[in-house]
């Protein structure tokens, strides 16, 4: 379970957080991956109760693949070739 001012997170799409909450949450997110303090729990959690950061969590999941530390989803939400094609699209910035 992931927490945010000592409350689970909220739900991705019936939330209340401002924009520089949700900007701390996938900082936070994002610095914990990076110094190893993210579990795999805890990033199933957020991705399977489809809580705020989930696209954030994907997008680790999807690093964690290409760097060969997963050899595939561990949430069980999505398949490899699904996390292998998250990125930027042709028109975005």
């Amino acid at each position: 379970m992931r927490y945010f001012k000592e409350k689970p997170l909220q739900h991705w799409y019936n939330n209340n957080y401002t924009k520089e909450e949700k900007l701390q949450i996938v900082i936070d997110l994002q610095n914990d991956y990076e110094n190893g303090l993210l579990s795999q729990e805890t990033i199933a959690w957020i991705v399977n109760n489809k809580r705020f950061g989930e696209f954030s969590c994907r997008l680790i999941i999807q690093d964690m693949l290409k760097k060969g530390i997963i050899k595939k989803d561990f949430t069980g939400n999505f398949t490899t070739e699904e996390l292998l094609t998250i990125g930027k699209k042709e028109y975005d910035l």
